[in-house]
């Protein structure tokens, strides 16, 4: 079902809006964490509208793609960035290429960077992910802070912070609640894993009760006929946002500054919301219908500077109670 719902968006939304053709050749290659179904389902618009740009993706987390752009900072193998949090980007600014885009009125300041270094592209609400079959909607931790509790040691599965740009928020989301007496707690539970696919396609095929992940990921899943369902974490979840930018001296600047100026239109991000059950960074764009209204969704007080600022801290600290669990 969820695949025809794909098709019929992307077929709608091509005919409406991304034709006719422009003219304009070369590559782009794109780094994102986001799914793969999410990166498709842009490029095939993007390629509707510049048939003559070829598009590789390359698909990895957040902290690997960050790593990497680091490390290619001489000769940059990529040429945009796809949906890293503003977590992991305002630590690596250095690394990227402001740019002013065609639909920036469109932008809300609170979903744009002031200086142009990235947009909004959806907003990640971090929730837990369950396996129905394994744990009732009512029995679920309702709480980060129950994820500590005993009763759920071997039962959770979350990605690992240092790889995963959610993993490092859902982190940083129990740090400013509770601190580091409960992650020690929840660590002592929970499995970590190097993919932050890892963690909610366990929970959907049975292998844990609980996992940590955007609830996007939670809805599709369901929409594919998974048993899980989401759980809106009653002592509050982050309003943040994941970004669109361009990689510092990218090998393709002129396809980059075209794929910018497509992807952040409100048609694409309308494609996107009904298509992947995402909310988008646009106040234009709706939310999709079936996932919880944002005004009933409870909300805590993140400060997204800090877990910029002390990143490289903040993970050493997991990495040491992880070895040491």
């Amino acid at each position: 079902m969820r695949k025809l719902l794909l098709a019929v968006a992307v077929t709608a939304i091509l005919a409406l809006t991304i034709t006719p053709m422009v003219s304009a050749a070369g590559k782009l290659v794109i780094y994102s964490p986001a799914t793969k179904a999410t990166t498709d389902l842009i490029v095939n618009m993007f390629n509707k509208k510049y048939p003559d740009i070829t598009v590789e993706v390359i698909n990895a987390g957040t902290g690997e793609l960050a790593t990497r752009i680091k490390a290619e900072k001489v000769r940059p193998g990529g040429d945009v960035l796809l949906t890293g949090g503003t977590e992991t980007l305002d630590t690596m600014l250095d690394y990227i290429q402001p740019y002013k885009c065609a639909n920036d009125a469109d932008f809300a300041p609170e979903f744009k960077h002031p200086e142009y270094y990235y947009y909004a592209f959806s907003l990640p609400l971090q929730v837990f992910i369950i396996n129905t079959k394994l744990v009732s909607e009512k029995d679920a931790p309702q709480t980060w802070k129950e994820l500590a509790e005993p009763k759920w040691k071997g039962k959770i599965i979350m990605a690992n912070p240092s790889a995963s740009g959610s993993a490092y928020a859902q982190l940083n989301i129990m740090l400013q609640l509770y601190g580091w007496d409960m992650v020690k707690g929840m660590l002592a539970n929970t499995s970590i894993t190097s993919s932050s696919k890892l963690s909610y396609q366990n929970v959907a095929n049975g292998e844990y009760a609980v996992g940590l992940t955007g609830e996007a990921n939670v809805y599709n899943l369901k929409e594919e006929g998974y048993p899980v369902a989401a759980v809106y974490p009653k002592d509050g979840t982050a309003l943040r946002y994941d970004t669109v930018s361009i990689i510092k001296n990218g090998p393709n600047l002129e396809n980059a500054k075209k794929f910018i100026d497509f992807v952040t239109t409100k048609e694409v991000y309308t494609t996107v919301a009904n298509a992947e059950s995402r909310r988008m960074g646009r106040n234009d764009v709706a939310v999709k219908a079936g996932l919880l209204p944002t005004a009933q969704i409870k909300f805590m007080k993140y400060d997204e500077k800090y877990a910029a600022d002390n990143k490289k801290a903040i993970l050493e600290k997991f990495d040491d109670l992880f070895a040491n669990k």
